[in-house]
């Protein structure tokens, strides 16, 4: 059955293109692909605390190993900068050559990267290939915790939460807007609104409140 969910928080940011969104410290950290940049923002308030330069950045946001990690180039390359500095820490060719990369999240167990219709958890160290769920629809966004991963479709204006143990889906959920970006903040799923220009969070109905 489809979950309709309105937005429970909204926070209107200055972008061009929505396509990443992430955790780190205190601060939601959203990727621009407009204007190629990387900003942390107060998520109560929507304040500007951090910018970083991201030249070249397509797709994605994740937080792994204390660094941020995003999609850059047309070949989808993996580059990971520190969020302190903005100075890059490594750069690394896409796991999956010629595919496209449409999220990133990382995790305890890896680095989960999203592609057009899979998803696949890899290692945060080399990207070795750990597992790989296939979905439907056409991914643009991914966030995951300890037993779900989910993703978003921009297209069809959904979230879908997937059981990583049985991969199968357990909730799909509608949203409003174009859904271009997902985090996990612990008790809501965050994302990006990328045809209004905002960072929205929506509350999860008892199935999976114990992300």
């Amino acid at each position: 059955m489809l979950y309709a969910a309105g937005s429970v928080r909204d926070v209107s940011v200055d972008a061009e293109v929505l396509c990443g969104l992430t955790w780190f410290g205190e601060l939601l950290w959203f990727a621009d692909a407009g204007r190629e940049r990387i900003v942390g923002v107060d998520p109560h308030t929507g304040d500007s605390f951090a910018e970083i330069g991201s030249p070249d950045l397509r797709r994605g946001l994740a937080t792994i190993n204390g660094n941020l990690v995003y999609a850059a180039g047309p070949d989808y390359r993996l580059r990971i900068v520190d969020p302190g500095t903005g100075a890059l820490v490594a750069e690394t060719r896409n796991p999956r050559p010629g595919e496209v990369i449409a999220g990133l999240e990382g995790c305890r167990q890896g680095l989960w990267v999203g592609y057009r219709d899979f998803l696949d958890l890899r290692s945060s160290t080399d990207f070795a290939l750990i597992n790989c769920i296939g979905v439907h629809g056409r991914v643009a966004g991914i966030t995951v915790t300890d037993r779900y991963v989910v993703y978003c479709d921009r297209r069809a204006e959904s979230i879908t939460v997937v059981d990583t143990v049985m991969e199968q889906v357990v909730l799909p959920i509608n949203v409003h807007g174009s859904p271009t970006g997902l985090s996990w903040d612990g008790s809501r799923i965050w994302y990006c609104d990328n045809a209004a220009g905002r960072l929205r969070a929506i509350d999860v109905p008892g199935i999976v409140r114990s992300l």
